[in-house]
């Protein structure tokens, strides 16, 4: 009954066009891996679908069964009969394996590890190179130390107001980068510790050193200002310090009251990792270095994740933005709650700097919300 059905379908005339062709493959496949398994010997479907293929007018889709005949053989003991071939096209691409925390990180680790060997062995081989080319080796090799960063795509729109995320955080076991600052501060024993620990600090002064060019300004990362002093660096150096990133600003504690707090930060900036939300709610984080140990990674990979999740909005959501309803001046619009169906969390992928693609993880193991927050899943 099902087998006579089945094959009445091909019969039919229909316009060959991509569609017809892919759902007459994929159904060709899937009555003879059904007639193949409930019934290995009966070749009635099998002559049924070359007397449908013989006597369609198209010869697309009798070359495309007659090679469909041909290439399935019989389900094995103990698998399912309804399973067929994987069909990959456009529209259904192959999907995308996604991979536990702590399996993606030593995934991503190993490809560190085999790129600093090969950089090495590289080097090594390159010896007599540069021998004859006159150039003398100075010491050992400097092996690119590479950073590990992960991408959050949330199901935030920065357009509306009260998504735009941006704050700043400290990681426990820091960046391994080393951060110079520009330090703008009144206080003389304040500049004086700021300069001692490598950093360029001042007042006026060094905001006429700035403007006049005496200071390159890209060389440095962050920018931390007190408060007597912040006006005047809005006034003169917005300008130039805005464009860069490097504007002192109350949302990623870079203005202090006091130089004994600024001091304080000062020593934490190795440690800080600022972020943004950018266009499409993806925000990036840098979370250490290839030499940490995995252990390190995934403790500085919760500290991010909760604090991802300690500042979710309210209100989420990336569709368009609802315009008021009602006419008022008073009218606050569409005021209901947020959906519980709504996800907060879209994906996220862990990557290295000179990796060639990320690895895409299992939300269950980075939502701080989920019982397999940073672990394998059952």
């Amino acid at each position: 009954m099902w087998t006579n059905k089945a094959s009445s379908l091909l019969h039919k005339r229909l316009p060959m066009t991509t569609s017809t062709r892919a759902s007459t493959r994929y159904l060709s496949a899937f009555m003879l891996r059904r007639a193949a398994t409930t019934n290995p010997t009966s070749s009635s479907l099998s002559s049924s679908l070359s007397s449908s293929s013989s006597s369609s007018s198209s010869p697309l889709l009798s070359s495309t069964t007659s090679s469909t005949t041909t290439s399935f053989q019989p389900h094995p003991q103990g698998q399912s009969p309804y399973v067929c071939r994987y069909y990959v096209t456009r529209a259904h691409p192959r999907p995308i394996p996604e991979y536990s925390v702590p399996t993606g990180l030593q995934m991503v680790l190993d490809g560190v590890e085999e790129r600093k060997t090969r950089r090495a062995t590289r080097w090594e081989q390159n010896k007599v190179k540069r021998q004859l080319k006159g150039i003398e080796d100075s010491g050992e090799y400097r092996n690119h130390n590479e950073t590990i960063e992960l991408a959050i795509n949330l199901n935030i729109d920065p357009r509306k107001p009260g998504q735009a995320l941006r704050g700043s955080m400290v990681l426990p076991h820091g960046t391994g980068k080393t951060v110079s600052c520009l330090v703008f501060t009144s206080d003389g024993k304040t500049m004086e510790e700021a300069k001692i620990a490598g950093h360029e600090a001042g007042g006026e002064e060094l905001i006429d050193k700035i403007i006049a060019g005496e200071v390159a300004i890209d060389q440095y990362q962050r920018a931390l200002a007190t408060k007597e002093t912040l006006p005047m660096v809005q006034k003169q150096l917005a300008r130039l310090l805005g464009p860069r990133g490097l504007m002192p600003n109350l949302k990623t504690n870079t203005v202090f009251d006091e130089g004994s707090m600024l001091l304080t930060s000062l020593k934490e900036q190795s440690s800080t990792v600022t972020y943004r939300t950018e266009s499409g709610g993806i925000v990036h984080f840098p979370v250490g270095r290839g030499s940490f140990t995995p252990q390190q990674l995934i403790e500085n990979l919760q500290t991010i994740c909760q604090t991802v999740q300690d500042v979710k909005p309210e209100q989420y959501g990336k569709g368009k933005k609802k315009k008021s309803s009602g006419g008022g001046a008073g009218t606050k619009g569409n005021s209901k709650k947020q959906s519980k169906n709504v996800k907060y969390w879209l994906k996220a992928h862990l990557t290295a700097t000179q990796g060639k693609g990320s690895v895409l993880l299992d939300l269950r193991t980075v939502d701080p919300t989920s019982p397999f927050f940073m672990k394998e899943p059952e």
